[in-house]
């Protein structure tokens, strides 16, 4: 298989490879290994073998097994919404410190999809309530069967509307992880992400911004104490710029691992 994979273009054939047939076996990546001359029945290599077929056709590793770790939680995943990232971890880290500073404020996820960071908030925090919305049934029910699976569901409230539209805000501390790629980005994007991930999820109008653009007015005239969103590469100043038009009177950049600028957020002074 990872032959297979390396020739199909995927970066990381032997990791995917064994992720695939760890799952198909439900064994861990690492005993893949160490069982690698163990004899296979037929129906566990038909499994293998359409899991490869699917992954050399570069659907992602995570919609092929059906889930993705995010922070403490494995969060189900489908077609129907947007693969957490490590990146978006960041989100959640920083974000809880705007909560913690803010213990009594209501926590809003804005464009949940599949729940992770409402539920990651949720299950960080136990004694605390999370609102989560998303414009999308389809993705706000697989949010809702992970909330019911990861027994988070009596704590994350989850609402099918557009941005924070009807959402009360006062005194929130929003969280968002929207669509900030450009339509002209879209060719350049891994066929991983242009092929499979809901379009709507991913891309946001001519500059990336216009989603955000919508919801950061949301939140301003909401009256949410503090923010946090999820950027792209050179999108933080003109974030802070939305924040700071918008109320918020304090910005600040933080950079991911790799030291790209990756989650900007606001907060109300008075």
């Amino acid at each position: 298989m990872i032959a297979r994979l390396r020739m199909a273009g995927v970066a990381s054939p032997a990791l995917d490879a064994n992720v695939l047939i760890g799952h198909v076996l439900g064994i861990t990546p690492e005993q893949v290994v160490l069982r690698s001359d163990a004899e296979l029945g037929h129906e566990d290599l038909r499994a293998i073998e359409a899991a490869a077929q699917r992954r050399e056709r570069r659907e992602p590793v995570a919609y092929i097994t059906g889930t993705k770790a995010f922070r403490r939680l494995d969060i189900a995943v489908n077609r129907d919404v947007l693969i957490p990232r490590p990146e978006t971890e960041l989100l959640v880290e920083v974000g809880l410190h705007l909560w913690d500073a803010s213990p009594c404020a209501r926590a809003v996820d804005i464009g949940t999809g599949s729940g992770a960071i409402a539920l990651a908030l949720a299950d960080e925090r136990p004694g605390r309530w999370v609102v989560g919305t998303d414009s999308s049934p389809a993705a706000l029910q697989v949010a809702a069967d992970n909330a019911q699976r990861l027994r988070l569901a009596d704590r994350v409230k989850l609402c099918l509307t557009d941005g924070a539209a009807g959402v009360n805000l006062q005194d929130a501390v929003v969280f968002a992880n929207l669509p900030y790629i450009s339509s002209a980005e879209l060719r350049t994007l891994q066929p991983e992400i242009s092929r499979w991930e809901p379009r709507a999820a991913v891309i946001a109008g001519t500059d990336g911004l216009s989603v955000i653009r919508k919801v950061v007015a949301q939140a301003g005239r909401g009256k949410a104490r503090a923010a946090a969103f999820e950027i792209g590469l050179g999108q933080a100043e003109s974030m802070a710029a939305l924040l700071i038009g918008a109320g918020f009177e304090q910005t600040a950049v933080h950079r991911d691992l790799a030291g790209h600028p990756r989650v900007v957020t606001g907060t109300r002074v008075s």
